[in-house]
């Protein structure tokens, strides 16, 4: 069974002078995770040490991106609670708010970034050809896609139990969910019956948690920059109490999705899958 996408391919383009600086950085931080999610699915065959060291780079790779995105997103989460709110959150301190993360958003898109961006995908190329992955059995990916997917049903369970009252909890289940979507994406889960739905559910509750972290670090901006309401108290309560209400509304969605895809034991799900996949 062959491995049915490139991890780079969003990025195959990147070098084109035309395209936008925050969009290469969205697409090159997708292939990152993809080829992440990747590594984890070649786990055994790689060897610990090998993914060890393949992991660690994909994570410095993500990690000098990271500047750049965290400044995109908290704009675009501002732009999106403005949408939402346009009446409640039309004030003056928030205004201020929003031409502060516009100039963090300009001065983190440096030309230098991207130039580093496109060096980090020709070395994940180089990458993906030293693994040879022209054909794999699915008994070679078996046990990369139960650990994938036991590592996120113990993290939901985590969340759950701790009511995903903590930030960081469902940042980190977050990261598997996503893996697990991306693994079942490059296995071509999505053209099958079986396979199909906890490749959607995986995918639709990455996005929830993804937003809701995209909310927490704007309302953590926010604290850490009180200055930017210049002493209006009430914009920067009214701002953050919106932001605290959507994310109760994620977190119950999220919860609700995440029952469904993790209420299968690890070994059980991957028999599934298996049996699902064709070849």
């Amino acid at each position: 069974m062959a491995i049915r996408s490139d991890p780079t391919k969003d990025v195959e383009d990147s070098n084109t002078p035309e395209l936008d600086p925050a969009e290469l950085v969205h697409e090159a931080r997708k292939a990152i995770k993809r080829m992440r999610a990747l590594a984890r699915l070649l786990r055994d065959e790689l060897g610990e040490q090998e993914f060890k060291r393949v992991n660690g780079s994909l994570r410095a790779a993500g990690q000098r991106l990271a500047g750049a995105r965290d400044a995109e997103v908290r704009l675009a989460t501002l732009h999106s609670l403005l949408e939402r709110h346009p009446k409640a959150l039309a004030r003056e301190g928030i205004r201020r708010l929003q031409e502060r993360l516009a100039a963090d958003r300009e001065q983190a898109n440096e030309p230098s970034d991207h130039e580093q961006i496109l060096v980090d995908i020709a070395k994940m190329r180089a990458q993906l050809a030293r693994w040879n992955l022209a054909d794999h059995n699915f008994s070679t990916l078996a046990p990369g896609l139960e650990r994938i997917y036991r590592e996120g049903r113990r993290r939901a369970k985590r969340v759950k139990r701790r009511q995903a009252r903590d930030a960081q909890d469902l940042h980190d289940w977050r990261k598997r969910v996503k893996s697990l979507y991306y693994a079942l994406d490059m296995l071509g889960a999505k053209k099958t019956k079986e396979a199909r739905g906890p490749a959607r559910r995986a995918n639709r509750l990455g996005d929830l948690l993804g937003e809701d972290h995209d909310l927490w670090m704007l309302s953590l901006y926010v604290k850490e920059h009180r200055d930017a309401f210049a002493g209006e108290a009430a914009g920067e309560r009214e701002l953050l109490r919106r932001i605290e209400r959507r994310r109760k509304r994620l977190r119950k969605r999220a919860l609700k999705i995440g029952r469904r895809l993790y209420r299968r034991k690890p070994g059980s799900f991957t028999r599934r899958v298996g049996r699902s996949l064709p070849g």
